[in-house]
């Protein structure tokens, strides 16, 4: 099927020229247009593949707005054809990212190379799309931040729970720079994160970097930068995935607090543990041979009441050996 061109050029003469040479290279004009308004009702009425759009056109609206319009809301490229190359307006065309621009006058074959390039790039884009909705998807339905991101650290994607650990949407934040959404500072994190890790073999970690969050102060964080591949095993980006930092601590207080409670249970000496109040709340398995007495004759009584005990297993050579030792 022949490809769909709209032509948007107000000059009759040029107009048909265009619709000539366009239709001598193979390709199907759906119509032309002199102004936003008749581009617009034409792209409802036909869905067009590609615009050749003037700089200049009738109405309030120019070509670069108009061509902006159409790419936003319809995803239609278009190829900017203006008679006037002064900065400005290349400047401006540029900002709207046309898929091509072109000087009059033109060769003919350059016109035919510039659209047939432009319609095989809108083909590959429409497939990243594809995919990239898949992996949006996939992401979306993941409990942790994950950020998708080009091989120059640029976002590609970002899920639910990234865009609110970030506080901005992923419409906002994509297409810049990770480092320009992203406010992690830490002692350990290098002021320029990308480039530099192109041919990552792994996932590399930070950890308790301090991201700050628009209105909401700021958060620990932990963060993880995998690398993406294709099919032939080319780098093509990067995940990015960030934790708050919470959950790590409250594992690591939890084991250190577990070697505690197994190092005092397994220490050679009597140990005993006291609550602000000075009774004891916790005697070590040294402790219980020492003394030769139950867990009960000791827990919930103080030193001083230990060392007036009848049993002198307690007050004296028990008493004795916790004082000389002083590991209470």
């Amino acid at each position: 099927m022949a490809a769909k061109i709209l032509i948007v050029e107000d000059e009759p003469i040029i107009a048909l020229d265009l619709e000539m040479k366009v239709t001598q290279f193979g390709f199907e004009v759906v119509a032309i247009a002199r102004s936003a308004d008749e581009a617009l009702r034409a792209v409802e009425d036909s869905r067009p593949d590609l615009a050749l759009m003037d700089l200049h056109i009738l109405g309030s609206m120019d070509g670069i707005e108009t061509a902006h319009l159409l790419r936003s809301a319809y995803e239609i490229p278009s190829i900017f054809l203006t008679a006037y190359s002064d900065d400005r307006n290349i400047e401006r065309a540029t900002r709207g990212k046309p898929y091509g621009f072109m000087t009059k006058p033109f060769e003919t074959r350059e016109l035919k190379a510039m659209i047939q390039v432009t319609l095989e790039k809108t083909k590959v884009d429409a497939d990243e799309r594809r995919k990239l909705g898949s992996s949006s998807s996939a992401l979306n339905g993941m409990h942790e931040a994950l950020v998708a991101l080009s091989l120059d650290g640029d976002i590609l994607l970002m899920n639910a729970p990234a865009e609110k650990m970030a506080g901005v949407t992923g419409e906002d934040a994509i297409g810049r720079n990770f480092r320009d959404v992203l406010d992690l500072q830490g002692p350990q994190f290098p002021r320029k994160f990308f480039p530099g890790f192109r041919g990552l073999s792994g996932p590399i970690e930070h950890f308790g970097l301090t991201l700050s969050q628009p209105r909401r102060g700021s958060v620990l964080v932990d963060l993880a930068l995998s690398p993406t591949v294709n099919g032939d095993e080319v780098q093509t980006g990067y995940v990015l995935t960030l934790r708050k930092a919470d959950q790590r601590l409250r594992s690591e207080a939890l084991k250190d607090s577990f070697h505690a409670v197994e190092d005092f249970e397994l220490a050679l000496i009597p140990m005993v543990q006291l609550d602000s109040s000075g009774q004891i709340i916790r005697v070590n398995e040294a402790m219980l041979h020492e003394s030769g007495t139950a867990e009960g004759s000791l827990v919930g009584r103080t030193l001083g009441e230990l060392s007036r005990d009848p049993d002198p297993r307690i007050s004296g050579r028990l008493m004795h050996r916790l004082l000389r030792s002083a590991s209470i």
